[in-house]
């Protein structure tokens, strides 16, 4: 696959949409500056020319634009192409479950957060404590309230700590996150923590780190040129932190409406909480929990979509967290400079209590084992899909591609620079392929088994190799 690779609005409806691997994250509709689609039955459906084909763009086809295919999480660059650009130099270590710099379990020490939020409450009481100190203006988050359907959430934008804690909990049916992000721009809020599944935090990468020199074409005037760079750059410029979830599928709606409600006869109202621990666990308000074998659910109500996704921890997010192997406590990953900065702060304020991930031998090795299924289960895809083949994404290629392009054409040079200007507004142009240093191996990995032999896992990372918390690494 060339490094250049312009996915456009009829790729993205024909091999996305139509084929059906389309995650239902909305950022295409999030990202698209002229209204051409809308997000209907979680799918996006063009909806500016009724009598045209469902893959018919008149911007795409004629002056240019394509926003919406640049950040869908679908289409190449993926997750593994989009690590060298995301991470840079700045990385730690690197393995099945992405590059990261520290991996350790975590609870929130608050007895009402820790009660209430999934898995011992770290991301609830992150979110509260990163609120009341200042540090963000709210959170994109997935949230039952009021005027939605019992167990099912959609996307809120919270303020405040009730608001924070009322979002605590998973419900495993899909809500498109990234919608909020259009919320937080008619709010101007200006730095928000952004929570979604893998799927929903690929998007903000691309938004942040495709080249924008593909949004000049010939047709078009340094106006649109910047109208359009504002919709691809802005909703991720207002995500101060990602925190990612762990995940490896969620359920279509009729796990809660026939299997639950009919054949299980709990109404969905009675319900408190869901968690899956290698079964389905269904939390009541009573105390009562009913329980689902998790086969089963998989196997009768998994989502199809879910299976052309191969990153089960989030690998491109701030920081990823997941209650996999533990008992009321998360797995926490530390990826970027960014994320620990804000953890340490977190730590330090006396918010949360944290241990080695050497003290948790199952969680360590259920991380692995989950993160390398997932990532071999997804199919080849159509040819833009990017599971197949395509190396590292590199912003350089595409600018030198595209500039390359134009000075071929008859446009005006001066046009060309203006156009040019305004899709870079000022951020720095690479003018060259950038080869970063490759992430550490994770120490003592046993490498690929043998034929026939059972694959070894690694130990648990001790302190000194990223296996703690930051703050307590540093001591």
């Amino acid at each position: 696959m060339d490094s250049f690779e312009h996915n456009a609005f009829k790729h993205m409806m024909n091999e996305v949409v139509d084929y059906g691997s389309c995650c239902e994250c909305g950022a295409c509709v999030l990202a698209c500056p002229h209204n051409v689609i809308e997000y209907i039955d979680g799918k996006p459906r063009q909806t500016a020319k009724a009598d045209a084909p469902f893959d018919y763009c008149g911007v795409s086809e004629g002056a240019g634009c394509d926003v919406c295919a640049t950040v869908c999480p679908r289409l190449w660059p993926r997750e593994p192409h989009l690590r060298d650009v995301v991470f840079g130099e700045a990385r730690g270590y690197e393995d099945i479950f992405g590059v990261f710099r520290h991996i350790f379990v975590a609870r929130a020490k608050r007895a009402d957060i820790a009660a209430a939020g999934q898995d011992g409450g770290v991301v609830t009481a992150l979110l509260a404590w990163a609120r009341a100190s200042g540090r963000i203006d709210g959170a994109v988050v997935a949230a039952v309230g009021e005027g939605d359907r019992p167990c099912f959430p959609s996307p809120k934008v919270v303020t405040t700590e009730a608001e924070i804690r009322a979002s605590a909990g998973s419900w495993y049916t899909y809500c498109p996150n990234n919608l909020a992000l259009h919320e937080v721009a008619e709010r101007d809020l200006q730095q928000v923590a952004f929570v979604g599944v893998p799927c929903q935090i690929t998007p903000l990468r691309k938004m942040a780190h495709m080249d924008p020199a593909f949004l000049v074409t010939e047709k078009k005037k340094p106006k649109i040129v910047a109208r359009q760079r504002g919709f691809l750059r802005d909703p991720a410029a207002r995500v101060g932190v990602s925190i990612g979830l762990f995940c490896t599928e969620v359920f279509r709606p009729e796990l809660m409406t026939e299997r639950i409600e009919q054949q299980m006869g709990i109404p969905l109202q009675d319900i408190r909480q869901f968690n899956v621990k290698g079964e389905v666990l269904i939390y009541k308000r009573d105390g009562d929990v009913a329980r689902i074998p998790l086969a089963e659910a998989m196997a009768e109500y998994q989502r199809p979509e879910c299976r052309h996704c191969g990153d089960f921890s989030a690998e491109l997010a701030d920081i990823a967290c997941g209650g996999v192997g533990t008992d009321r406590a998360t797995i926490v990953v530390i990826r970027t400079a960014r994320g620990e900065a804000l953890w340490r702060e977190f730590e330090a304020a006396g918010e949360v209590e944290v241990e080695p991930i050497a003290q948790n031998k199952r969680a360590w090795n259920i991380l692995l084992r989950l993160a390398r299924r997932q990532r071999e289960r997804v199919p080849p895809g159509p040819p833009r899909a990017g599971t197949a083949t395509g190396g590292q994404y590199v912003p350089a290629v595409d600018a030198a591609q595209v500039t390359a392009r134009l000075a071929a054409g008859r446009k005006d040079p001066a046009e060309t620079t203006a156009g040019l200007d305004a899709a870079y507004a000022g951020e720095a142009r690479q003018s060259g392929a950038i080869s970063y240093i490759a992430g550490q191996a994770i120490p003592g990995d046993p490498g690929e088994p043998e034929p026939g032999q059972k694959r070894g896992l690694p130990p648990p990372l001790a302190a000194t190799a990223g296996g703690d918390s930051p703050a307590r690494r540093s001591e």
